[in-house]
């Protein structure tokens, strides 16, 4: 894959609504899920449930949104700092996947899908940065002759874009869903075929 193909262009999102959007940024997020901190577990469960559900809501106010993105961040930042001379990869890694769910949280201060979008395509970089610091570190393994980070980078692009379809599908039954998240979740696999190992630290 290409440098131009490691990255979701605003075309490739047309078939999703700005409630679409949001979820599909919301998958960006929960696919890097377990590179969480464990002391942001439960604050990411709480904002991923609310941006989930302000993807069918009303824009909610700038300063509510920045107070509840705020902890979340702190969580992430604090992780990476405290890992900066032990292991600054993994740390800079959880300091992403903290960031992305923070990123996708700034769709729901906009009724406007282009905004919606544009969150969406940092929301992808983010989550895609993650194998990709892991494999510039060396903790990705390769076959002979295959670049680790082509190899990383690739295959979560591949499967960045694999949400596309069936989140535009199933947007209406997420909305009517009583666990909308667990809905969300169940769209489709978070990576094609059996994830690899280096999903996850």
């Amino acid at each position: 894959m290409s440098l131009r193909q490691w990255a979701v262009k605003p075309g490739e999102l047309r078939a999703l609504s700005r409630s679409g959007v949001m979820l599909f940024s919301a998958r960006c997020a929960i696919r890097m899920e377990p590179w969480l901190p464990s002391s942001a577990t439960k604050v990411f469960a709480k904002e991923l449930l609310f941006l989930v559900d302000a993807a069918f809501g009303e824009p909610v106010a700038v300063g509510v949104l920045r107070k509840r993105a705020g902890a979340l961040s702190d969580l992430g930042a604090s992780a990476c700092n405290k890992l900066a001379k032990t292991d600054e990869p993994l740390g800079i890694c959880m300091n992403y996947a903290t960031s992305t769910l923070v990123t996708a949280l700034e769709a729901a201060t906009s009724d406007d899908r282009k905004d919606a979008v544009k969150v969406a395509l940092v929301c992808a970089k983010l989550s895609a940065s993650i194998p990709a610091v892991w494999a510039h570190a060396g903790r990705v393994r390769a076959p002979a002759g295959v670049d680790p980070v082509d190899l990383a980078c690739d295959a979560v692009w591949d499967a960045i874009r694999a949400d596309i379809e069936p989140v535009a599908a199933h947007t209406a039954d997420i909305e009517h869903a009583k666990d909308r998240v667990k809905a969300l979740r169940a769209v489709a696999p978070s990576w094609r075929g059996r994830a690899p190992r280096w999903t996850k630290p």
